[in-house]
């Protein structure tokens, strides 16, 4: 019967196979930034209306150009001006803003004129130019540097380009600048920031892939010392990533930053279930039962461990759909459909292999020149000895972590990802030194009663936020409302500098409305107030300085803004830098939300087996303790807590509550039996302890492989995963038997010693 029911499940798994594989020729890579914004959240929300209005303020890029000597060196305003004009003509650019391309509108009886800033027919005025361009904020800092050596050149593209697209825009851009070989360029910008994501995204997921997959050969290779032993358990972990990778793109799911770290965990998840089923396999087979005796009695034993470890944890990676965050998400649920999948073929393809190889013996783990019962009768009977010392040591190393707890700071910034020698991390950084930056500040306006915001006391308001936007806020390149009416009002007198300010009271405002209602109209005013001119926009540059500063620099501006109690505007700052610190704040809540989550299900199952809440206590707290100390790991490094670190957690507990399932699920069929606690602790800890310590080996060394990630939140996951397995381990195999003794009296001491010594 049960040869027959290996038989046709082996044969429909190999049809399912091969049709995944089929349809895997369709998986795409993908990583666009706007993927991390909260959805479903009233941040998202409130961002996405307020594009709807005006624009998106990520569909730009920023070009920097070093000057030898100066930009106002005649030959390189006319080269500048020349390749500008060659940009314009490449597909997918909408527009240029430079030093060249910028003009003063001067409005009279005559009609309107534009007078370029800068006139590079007549070198003559240069001085005079450079002294008017300096005085102006807009410019200064922004489209020149302030040594004069540095021209930045702002490019707008089409809105939400594919990847064909953008790669496209690049390229040629890339292909101009070769053409007429400036001295030192900088590009930055979103989709220049996603192509260089997903490049390394292709690369990383190939090296890993073949990382793990060497790494987890050779520990194999030392368990079992032979060919088969090699083969069997990588077929079955290889089939269970060919399935999800094959799922992913039958439901047209992308592969981003976060997917790639799916093959490495289904590679030392699905080991441990393998690992686990093949000892306790040969464990039977030497106890002298039959092949078909041995894996009834394996998948008995251990099968149903194996399948509550493929709940728990596939139900951790599901809370993470707790986030509001869709690559997080996708993520969970992939991983825990992975998950799903490794079990399913560890209890179908492993026992079909198992039951046909002629010699058992092939899957006897080796010691390794180590002997597993001397040592693990020794480490059992040492951690009785002395439990006292045991759990104070474990008590101070808590409280030592909870106090790291406190000092983990939440923190993001754009490209914080990369090393500062990346190509990109120094262009991004050469703006923010040259210029005003490339990290955007949104902040949307609206008046009170839905009267309009260009009336002359709401001005007044709205000039008090730009100066305090400019002044304190260190924003570079701002344009609102207020400079819109600035402008108008130079324009209108023939473009005098001096009058670059707002109307002095309501009725030269009024005339000055009433002249440019043309203006009023045009599809670029409406960028920065709508028709109704009943909510408006400041847009501007800051430099990256990381989310916590900016959480610090919005504090005190909502304080300006409280303390200001304006009458007929309100505010609220927005954009999708914004969006990209919230998602880290909203991760972290949704973190603790699924953590929690994790935790109570574990109790639960654990309630519903044992029926004892000693049982809980004794399998929940093992597995909190490593948590603990790797947050606190995190606080005392100074780790800070990002989107793509903070699933940390939920992945460490998911994994590591697996061995704490396989230990007492062990017991309880020990305890079945009618053994006494005493020696059913014994033959638990001699029996599963080898497979915990070879899997927690091979998981580690899989996770290890993460650490050499470009990607800095990449290798912080694989380092703290693997200090997370090393610790949960140790605190199975030595604070576990502790806690057991501790919940169920001491009367039990004498007699595991005595046991253990026999």
């Amino acid at each position: 019967m049960l040869k027959r029911f290996l038989n046709i499940a082996v044969f429909c798994i190999l049809l399912i196979t091969g049709w995944l594989v089929w349809e895997s020729r369709n998986l795409t890579f993908d990583y666009d930034f706007e993927h991390f914004f909260p959805v479903e959240s009233d941040d998202a929300a409130f961002y996405f209306d307020f594009r709807d209005k005006f624009e998106s303020d990520n569909e730009f890029l920023l070009l920097g150009i070093e000057s030898t000597t100066s930009v106002f060196d005649t030959s390189f305003l006319k080269k500048i001006q020349v390749f500008e004009n060659e940009l314009k003509m490449i597909p997918h650019l909408k527009s240029t803003y430079s030093l060249l391309s910028i003009k003063t509108p001067i409005i009279n009886s005559f009609g309107i004129a534009e007078i370029p800033i800068i006139d590079i027919n007549q070198p003559q005025k240069f001085k005079e130019d450079s002294i008017l361009i300096f005085k102006n904020k807009l410019f200064a800092g922004n489209i020149i540097s302030q040594d004069a050596k540095n021209i930045a050149i702002y490019i707008k593209h089409d809105e939400r380009l594919n990847k064909s697209a953008a790669d496209s825009l690049l390229n040629d851009i890339d292909s101009a600048l070769l053409k007429f070989k400036f001295g030192s360029t900088h590009i930055s910008g979103k989709i220049k920031s996603e192509q260089v994501y997903l490049e390394k995204t292709k690369w990383e997921l190939l090296i890993f892939m073949s990382l793990s997959f060497v790494l987890v050969t050779i520990f194999l290779w030392f368990t079992f010392r032979n060919l088969w032993g090699v083969l069997v358990p990588l077929s079955v972990v290889l089939l269970s990533i060919v399935w999800t990778i094959g799922i992913m793109a039958v439901t047209g799911k992308a592969i981003d930053i976060m997917i790639i770290l799916i093959p490495c965990i289904l590679f030392v998840v699905g080991m441990s279930d393998v690992i686990h089923i093949t000892s306790q396999f040969y464990e039977k087979i030497d106890e002298g039962l039959s092949k078909y005796a041995a894996i009834r009695a394996s998948l008995k034993e251990v099968g149903f461990a194996t399948f509550l470890t493929c709940v728990s944890t596939a139900f951790a990676f599901l809370t993470l759909n707790t986030t509001s965050i869709q690559p997080i998400r996708d993520f969970g649920t992939y991983t825990a459909i992975g998950v799903t999948i490794a079990y399913i073929l560890s209890i179908t393809i492993l026992p079909w292999i198992l039951i046909r190889i002629k010699d058992p013996n092939r899957f006897k783990i080796h010691t390794v020149n180590v002997k597993w019962d001397r040592f693990l009768r020794k480490l059992l009977l040492g951690v009785f000895k002395k439990p006292k010392l045991i759990l104070i040591s474990s008590l101070a190393l808590l409280l030592l972590s909870i106090w790291g707890i406190f000092l983990i700071r939440v923190n993001n910034s754009v490209l914080d990802d990369l090393d500062e020698d990346n190509p990109i991390k120094k262009d991004f950084a050469y703006f923010d030194t040259q210029f005003s930056g490339v990290r955007g500040l949104e902040l949307a306006v609206w008046s009170e009663n839905k009267s309009s915001l260009l009336k002359f006391e709401a001005l007044k308001e709205l000039e008090e936020v730009e100066n305090y936007l400019t002044n304190t806020y260190n924003t570079g390149g701002l344009i609102s409302p207020v400079s819109l009416i600035k402008g108008m009002n130079q324009a209108f007198h023939d473009g005098d500098p001096a009058f670059n300010i707002l109307p002095k009271n309501e009725e030269e405002l009024s005339s000055l409305l009433e002249k440019a209602k043309p203006f009023l109209q045009t599809k670029a005013v409406r960028t920065l107030i709508n028709k109704s001119q009943t909510h408006a926009r400041f847009s501007g540059r800051i430099k990256e300085k990381g989310s916590y500063a900016v959480s610090k620099k919005n504090e005190a501006f909502d304080q300006f803004i409280k303390q200001s109690n304006f009458k007929y505007i309100q505010t609220r700052i927005t954009g999708s830098s914004d969006l990209i610190d919230k998602s880290n704040e909203y991760l972290t809540e949704n973190m603790l939300e699924g953590l929690s989550l994790d935790i109570a299900v574990l109790m639960l199952i654990i309630g519903i087996i044992f029926k004892s809440w000693r049982m809980m206590l004794i399998s929940v707290i093992p597995n909190i303790i490593p948590l603990a100390i790797i947050a606190g790991v995190m606080g005392w490094a100074g780790i800070e807590m990002k989107v793509t670190i903070s699933i940390i957690f939920s992945i460490a507990f998911g994994i590591a509550v697996d061995d704490t399932l396989h230990l007492i699920s062990r017991l309880k069929v020990e305890l079945d039996k009618g053994t006494t606690l005493p020696l059913a602790l014994r033959t638990t800890f001699l029996s599963t302890g080898k497979a915990m310590i070879l899997t927690a080996m091979v998981i580690a060394a899989g996770f290890s492989t993460l650490m050499l990630s470009d990607f800095k939140s990449t290798f912080y996951v694989g380092m703290m995963l693997t200090l997370t397995l090393i610790i949960a381990l140790m605190a199975e195999l030595i604070l576990m038997p502790v806690i057991i003794l501790w919940i169920y009296g001491k009367t039990y001491k004498k007699k595991i010693e005595k046991q253990l010594l026999t």
